[in-house]
């Protein structure tokens, strides 16, 4: 596996997942769209034709639908305090582990497509690392090439923030790494967000 695609993921239970969106929605519906989204990405990833690495939240595999765990290649719980540790230690497990070039996406970004994937890695190959905005101040997706890993990346970031991106990206600034730049994106985490979803290809009834 020198590269690998790592997704975070929630088992989808409802209550559990998209709770902003459930206050509208209600959890049930919430946790349907959250499964398609998850499902999409998925699919995505392997159309990709590159090795998928689950990281789940919580201890129990056996939460998450057997067929994410057979198009995985890894299926391991997150670990540590906050996300910017938990995606850290992503990192540090695939880079032991062998890989050369990794990037961690989110289950909740419909415009996450094969060929955005692509796109990351042939960012890869020209830079340190990549990152993909959000439209909503964060980011999408980030990657490195293992021997410009740099965890200072992910500290002293007030997540969940309208800041996410910018101040990650001062971080990177300061550690002198050369980044790509992906298109921003979209998730989807209140009903304004919904009008994002193309209903031809997510089909949520």
């Amino acid at each position: 596996m020198l590269q690998t695609v790592a997704l975070f993921v929630k088992p989808p239970i409802p209550g559990r997942v998209k709770t902003r969106l459930a206050r509208a929605i209600g959890a049930d519906e919430a946790c349907t769209i959250y499964r398609t989204l998850a499902d999409h990405t998925i699919q995505q990833v392997q159309a990709s034709g590159t090795p998928l690495a689950l990281f789940f939240d919580g201890s129990d595999p056996a939460a998450l639908p057997p067929a994410w765990v057979q198009a995985s290649q890894v299926c391991l719980p997150q670990q540590g305090d906050d996300l910017g540790e938990r995606m850290a230690a992503v990192f540090r497990y695939l880079f032991a582990a062998g890989v050369k070039q990794a990037v961690l996406i989110g289950s909740d970004i419909p415009g996450i497509d094969a060929a955005y994937l692509q796109q990351a890695f042939e960012l890869l190959a020209a830079n340190a690392m990549v990152l993909g905005p959000a439209l909503d101040g964060g980011y999408c997706l980030i990657g490195f090439n293992k021997i410009h890993f740099t965890e200072s990346v992910f500290q002293n970031i007030p997540w969940s923030t309208d800041q996410v991106f910018e101040l990650t990206l001062h971080s990177v600034q300061q550690a002198a790494l050369t980044v790509g730049l992906l298109p921003p994106l979209q998730d989807i985490d209140t009903i304004a967000d919904l009008k994002h979803l193309n209903p031809a290809r997510f089909q949520v009834d």
